[in-house]
């Protein structure tokens, strides 16, 4: 299901801009913008929006309990923030989490109904 692909590929970015902010907040490292920052951004975005694209009719159409458009477009919204956020690791430790929480407990949902849905047909 290209669907479950898409919310897995998203839940990795999520880590990896986790980790990158955890490691910049040890040590903050120097990172060239368009060699390291833009195209790590640019992968984060393109993820989230490719997500969205089958996502949301999804949602829409399948109404899975406590899941909703407005969730799904709030997740995509904060993998494109921590991913430009994780650079710098002064970044506010407590907001940073939070969005990072929440974006994980969004995509684990659509991920754990999608693979429930797929063991019963």
């Amino acid at each position: 299901m290209e669907l479950l692909e898409r919310t897995e590929k998203l839940l990795i970015q999520n880590e990896k801009n986790w980790e990158l902010y955890l490691s910049n907040r040890e040590e903050a490292k120097p990172f060239d913008f368009y060699k390291d920052m833009k195209p790590f951004v640019d992968e984060a975005k393109q993820l989230a929006d490719d997500f969205l694209e089958l996502a949301i009719p999804w949602v829409n159409k399948e109404r899975p309990p406590y899941l909703g458009e407005l969730q799904l477009r709030q997740a995509s919204d904060n993998i494109q923030m921590t991913a430009v956020s994780a650079f710098n690791g002064k970044s506010f430790y407590k907001h940073f989490l939070d969005h990072y929480e929440s974006t994980k407990y969004t995509l684990t949902r659509v991920r754990d109904f999608l693979k429930r849905k797929e063991e019963l047909m």
